[in-house]
């Protein structure tokens, strides 16, 4: 697209829906052949107005649902490899694959996926204990 040029409707449209299905601006600008400063500035302009919102929305459930059947496979092959002892996918692929989708899905499901909270303390008191020293309060 030229520079200073405007950016049609379509064009628009196309950035929006991929970008919803992305969250990327670098992938949405790969994927489209644009350039990442276009993608970045018709995201910013245009994330926040409804019809978009509900794209984004709709895509993120149609992922969220999409993960759930995947990762409900790669549990049933996993416990049918187990049963069959180990004949068939190695189970290192297997677990890998459900470890990234289920990330995947908490983050589209809006759960934390990792635990943040310290019991007692800061981190920085936690590593000081743990190396010997005594906590100060």
């Amino acid at each position: 697209m030229a520079r200073g040029a405007k950016t049609s409707p379509d064009v628009v449209f196309q950035i929006m829906a991929t970008w919803a299905v992305t969250d990327n601006i670098n992938e949405t600008s790969k994927r489209l052949g644009l350039a990442e400063s276009t993608v970045r500035q018709v995201v910013k302009n245009n994330k926040d107005k409804e019809e978009f919102t509900k794209l984004r929305a709709e895509k993120r459930a149609d992922f969220s649902e999409k993960a759930s059947r995947i990762i409900d496979k790669a549990l049933n092959r996993l416990e049918k490899d187990i049963d069959d002892e180990f004949k068939s996918i190695p189970v290192n692929h297997l677990t890998t694959a459900i470890g990234v989708l289920t990330e995947k899905k908490l983050l589209i499901d809006g759960k934390p996926t990792e635990r943040t909270e310290l019991v007692g303390g800061d981190k920085l008191s936690m590593l000081a204990e743990l190396a010997g020293y005594e906590r100060r309060e």
